[in-house]
């Protein structure tokens, strides 16, 4: 009787873990690979040129024969992992980032469902927790959408909500795709991925077998990751072909989808992207959507966006059109992008919709300059007009938008030797009531007195109190250290100049506030807004360079504000 080997029912899979200056973490990231159940795999570390005196590399040989040790000149982690596809000896591949670990199962109960699938050409991937810098389990990531296998690309162009380190498929896959771009710090995953679920499925496998470290180094939350998202949908969203979308989704269907992602361009203020996705609707769905739907749904995505999607246009105009721009966008659009034979069709089906595109009563409106917002924040605390469901003071002040700042801040103050510490406003203190402030002398204070009596009823003691205090008239009491989290960007600029100001007179000699480091310019705060992100690093506040950002790991707006830190500055 023939002997079965280990390789014929396990075929072997290659982990990549590619690292630079790795040596805080990529022992525990090692560890959990070659603890894996699974029979036959192969441990690939790449070293991406890393500068910290030979530690990752000592790290890497202590492993000797356990692993494959590779090093090379800095590139990326795309290089890195494209060396990786190169050497790989396995027919399946996945990998592992330095700082997260796999659960011993993971490549175990990855393959087991891989290769029980019908279509061997699929991706699998799992779910994941994650945990602090410390190891500590921190929270279970919110569970993936749910979709049909072959809609993978869509889905992941719609939200970034796959970890990739989940992921294993046969190399074939990864090398068909061309591998991974070189010239994309840290979208190069989502790329690779995005071009295999054009062709092939992704199942997913309901467990936690990834656990993926939060802390403040990472790639996507030091470089100019924002700007790069951008790039990225304006080059992935045209891959959305006619043949793609056709087979995948039924006309509506197509068209809920591209308004979805037309939406979420809307909301990220990605101009050049929403008009991709208008134009990428018109070429798919020209030939089978109802001309009424079809209208409809690029007037939502080019219309209804007029502030943004007009301001910086990518279409020129007729040269003597009266038409309001941005109708007259809509219409070139339209014609640039519609088969000739649609075009007059089209036209009878506008004619017909009312209201008109643009009404002279609305163009009106649009040219006026709205007045500036000053928002009434005793009547949003007691509407909870935030729309807060564990805080009236936002989904921002919940204890998980504020798990990573829970544990720095306690460590700054200790470094910073704060004895006093001045919060405003200070909210109804639902995540601070859980920071260790032992032996320091805390003052929050806030513009709603309900707060305020309801904060001192509750929590205050002989360190801890709470004031009625108004950040844009002053005065403010004096502190070693004073934290604005979240404020000013509810204040329009004249306010938020105005608060500074105050802070700096209150004496105080550090400053800690809110700030979005990726945004390339600020927009002031008008009438029927409640907020906008800030960079206080730009006009019309012109502060320098902080001391250090504590990035927040914010999640909400499906990632859209992963870029918001609390900055640190010198008030003198």
């Amino acid at each position: 009787m023939k002997e079965i080997k280990v390789k014929d029912m396990h075929p072997l899979v290659s982990v990549a873990i590619p690292v630079y200056n790795g040596a805080n973490y990529m022992r525990d990231a090692i560890e959990s690979v070659l603890a894996q159940t699974y029979p036959n795999f192969e441990v690939l570390v790449v070293n991406d040129g890393s500068q910290d005196q030979g530690l990752t590399e000592e790290i890497a040989l202590s492993y000797g024969d356990r692993i494959r040790y590779f090093s090379k000149a800095n590139g990326g982690v795309a290089s890195a992992l494209n060396l990786a596809l190169q050497a790989a000896k396995g027919d399946y591949f996945c990998w592992l980032s330095h700082d997260d670990v796999y659960l011993p199962d993971k490549v175990a109960r990855e393959m087991e469902k891989l290769l029980s699938l019908s279509d061997p050409n699929s991706v699998v991937f799992c779910r994941y927790s994650i945990m602090n810098p410390e190891g500590k389990h921190l929270y279970d990531a919110p569970q993936p959408p749910q979709f049909a296998p072959n809609q993978a690309a869509y889905q992941l162009i719609l939200g970034q909500w796959l970890h990739c380190c989940t992921i294993l498929a046969h190399k074939s896959l990864y090398l068909e795709a061309g591998g991974f771009r070189e010239d994309l710090p840290t979208t190069q995953d989502y790329d690779l991925l995005v071009k295999i679920g054009l062709r092939y499925p992704f199942v997913e496998l309901p467990e936690i077998l990834l656990k993926a470290r939060s802390h403040p180094e990472q790639g996507c939350l030091t470089l100019g990751h924002l700007k790069e998202v951008e790039r990225f949908f304006e080059e992935h969203i045209p891959l959305l072909s006619t043949d793609y979308m056709s087979a995948n989704f039924n006309a509506q269907e197509s068209i809920e989808a591209f308004l979805a992602l037309g939406r979420q361009m809307r909301d990220r203020h990605f101009a050049n992207s929403l008009l991709a996705v208008a134009k990428q609707l018109i070429c798919c769905e020209a030939q089978r959507a109802k001309l009424e739907d079809l209208w409809d749904a690029v007037h939502q995505l080019t219309i209804k966006d007029y502030p943004i999607a007009c301001q910086q246009p990518t279409v020129q105009t007729d040269q003597h059109s009266t038409a309001p721009y941005a109708e007259n966008n809509l219409k070139v659009l339209v014609r640039r992008w519609l088969p000739p034979k649609a075009w007059d069709t089209l036209k009878r089906v506008r004619d017909r919709l009312r209201p008109p595109l643009i009404s002279s009563q609305q163009t009106s409106q649009i040219q006026e300059k709205p007045s500036l917002a000053s928002l009434d924040f005793d009547k949003i605390y007691k509407n909870n007009g935030f729309a807060g469901t564990e805080s009236r003071s936002g989904e921002g002040s919940s204890l998980f938008q504020t798990r990573i700042i829970r544990e720095e801040i306690p460590k700054l103050l200790d470094e910073l030797g704060v004895k006093h510490f001045l919060d405003v406003p200070c909210g109804d203190w639902n995540w601070m009531r859980h920071l260790d402030l032992t032996n320091i002398h805390y003052t929050g204070g806030d513009i709603v007195q309900a707060v305020i009596d309801a904060n001192n009823r509750v929590y205050s003691n002989e360190n801890c109190k709470f004031e009625y205090l108004n950040i844009i008239t002053g005065p403010l009491p004096q502190a070693d250290l004073l934290l604005c989290r979240d404020c000013l960007v509810h204040l329009n600029f004249a306010d938020g100049l105005a608060a500074l100001e105050q802070f700096r007179k209150s004496g105080a000699k550090w400053l800690l506030t809110t700030t979005f480091t990726e945004r390339d310019s600020n927009a002031d705060l008008y009438e029927g807004e409640i907020w906008r992100p800030l960079n206080l690093e730009k006009p019309p506040y012109n502060l320098p360079k902080p001391e250090r950002y504590i990035n927040e790991g914010c999640t909400q707006g499906d990632g859209l504000f992963g870029d918001k830190c609390l900055g640190l500055w010198r008030l003198n």
